[in-house]
C-alpha cells in the first residue's frame, strides 16, 4: 500500500546523514567601491583567503555495518607578504568504507582522488600540481574491548603536472597494536614499511612535498604513544618516532609531556 510504501522509503532514508561546512574569510585591498560577495574567488583586489567547504554524506553514520561515508573537499588559500604572493588549493574525493565481521574483526577501506596546487608569485621552483589517487585497505582484530591489532596496505600514486613532471609510486604495510584501559591508560605501537619508486629530485620543495619527508626506496617508520591519566589533576604524556631510510641513519624523536589541570 501507499502508507507501506512511505514507511519503507523513510526508514531507507533514515540510513543516511549530511554534514556540511562552510568557511570563507578574506581580506580584501579598500577601493572606492567594497565587493560584499565572499564568493568572488577571483577578485584581484584579494590580499587573504580562507576558503572551505567540506561535506560528507554518511550510510549507516557510527554503527560499523556497511557504514559508507562520501567526502568532497575544496579549500582555497591566499597570503600575501612583502616578498611572495602564495596561493594554495585543494580537491578531494573520498570514500570509506567500514564493516565488522561477528564479534572480532573488521574491515576497512579508503579510496580517494585529490589534486594539491601551490602557486608562488617569486620563487616558481616550489610551484606543482600534484594528481593523488589512494588505495588503503585495512583489517582489525579485536582481542577484548580494550585491546586490537591492525593490519593495512596502502597504494598511492602521485604526479606533477608541472615543471619536472615528478611522479611517485608509494606502497606501505603497516602494523599496530591499540590497548587502552578505563580512559586512565592509552598505549599505541605502529610499524611501517614503505617502498618509494620516486622520479624527479627528491631534495627540491616538490620532491619534500610529494615524499611527505621520506626517501625514495625503502623506508621504516615506527611509533610508540603512551598516554596515562595519573589523577584528576595530572597527565602523563610520552611520544616516541623512529625512522631509518636506505640513505640515511636512524632517527629518533621523542618527547614527554606532565600536564597539570587546575
Amino acid at each position: 500500500t501507499a502508507m507501506e510504501l512511505q514507511k519503507g522509503f523513510k526508514k531507507f532514508v533514515s540510513h543516511f546523514y549530511n554534514q556540511t561546512f562552510i568557511l570563507i574569510d578574506n581580506k580584501q585591498q579598500k577601493q572606492q567601491k567594497f565587493n560584499l560577495n565572499p564568493f568572488d574567488l577571483e577578485n584581484d583586489n584579494l590580499l587573504g583567503l580562507n576558503f572551505n567547504i567540506n561535506n560528507s554524506i554518511y550510510f549507516n553514520r557510527g554503527i560499523k555495518k556497511y557504514s559508507t561515508t562520501y567526502t568532497f573537499l575544496n579549500s582555497q588559500n591566499k597570503n600575501t607578504t612583502t616578498i611572495d604572493d602564495l596561493e594554495n588549493k585543494m580537491y578531494l574525493h573520498k570514500f570509506q568504507f567500514e564493516h565488522k565481521l561477528g564479534d572480532f574483526w573488521q574491515v576497512n577501506m579508503e579510496v580517494s582522488n585529490s589534486e594539491n596546487e601551490l602557486k608562488s608569485l617569486n620563487y616558481l621552483n616550489r610551484n606543482y600540481t600534484i594528481n593523488n589517487n589512494s588505495l588503503f585497505p585495512k583489517i582489525s582484530y579485536f582481542y577484548n574491548d580494550n585491546t586490537y591489532f591492525s593490519a593495512s596496505y596502502e597504494l598511492k600514486n602521485k604526479e606533477n603536472k608541472l615543471g619536472e613532471l615528478e611522479s611517485l609510486n608509494l606502497q606501505k604495510i603497516g602494523f599496530e597494536v591499540n590497548y587502552a584501559n578505563n580512559d586512565k591508560n592509552v598505549l599505541k605501537a605502529e610499524i611501517n614499511l614503505f617502498n618509494n619508486s620516486f622520479t624527479g629530485n627528491n631534495n627540491s620543495p616538490v620532491g619534500y612535498q610529494m615524499l611527505e619527508g621520506l626517501q625514495p626506496g625503502k623506508n621504516y617508520t615506527w611509533s610508540f604513544l603512551f598516554f596515562r591519566k595519573i589523577n584528576e589533576f595530572l597527565n602523563l604524556n610520552v611520544n616516541y618516532l623512529g625512522r631509518k631510510s636506505e640513505t640515511s641513519k636512524t632517527i629518533h624523536t621523542g618527547t614527554i609531556q606532565l600536564k597539570a589541570l587546575f
